[in-house]
């Protein structure tokens, strides 16, 4: 259940970052089309240059913003299946598992055998 959750949350992630993604290049476009054409607004040079300069600060400000959003809405979405896992715990088939099977043939066993846990005494290596 905690793999379909952080699955679902990954493809949420993906489909947000499209959507933010569209609106970061809408945005750098439309801001960079109205910056070079303050000049259809007034004649004067001044003017011009004024409105172009915050007209380019404001589309800096906004992809700025985009970027600060998608990564809280990411990580909000990814804050869900974490804060759902809390509450849903690990299966228990999962933790009794290898409880009562030998070391080393559990379901996710590695090719090394887990260290001793005292019932042998530790072997100590002699200079010859």
């Amino acid at each position: 259940m905690k793999r379909l959750l952080w699955v679902l949350a990954w493809i949420a992630v993906a489909f947000w970052s499209l959507f933010a993604w569209g609106a970061y290049g809408l945005l750098d476009f439309f801001g960079g089309v109205a910056a070079r054409n303050a000049d259809i607004v007034t004649g004067h040079p001044e003017t011009v240059e004024w409105l172009s300069w915050a007209l380019m600060t404001l589309r800096s400000l906004g992809m700025g913003a985009v970027v600060v959003v998608w990564a809280l809405v990411s990580l909000l979405i990814l804050a869900v299946p974490a804060v759902l896992g809390l509450f849903l715990g690990g299966s228990r088939s999962e933790q009794g598992l290898y409880e009562w099977r030998e070391p080393g043939t559990g379901f996710r066993s590695s090719s090394a055998p887990p260290p001793s846990t005292g019932s042998y005494p530790p072997r100590q290596i002699e200079k010859r």
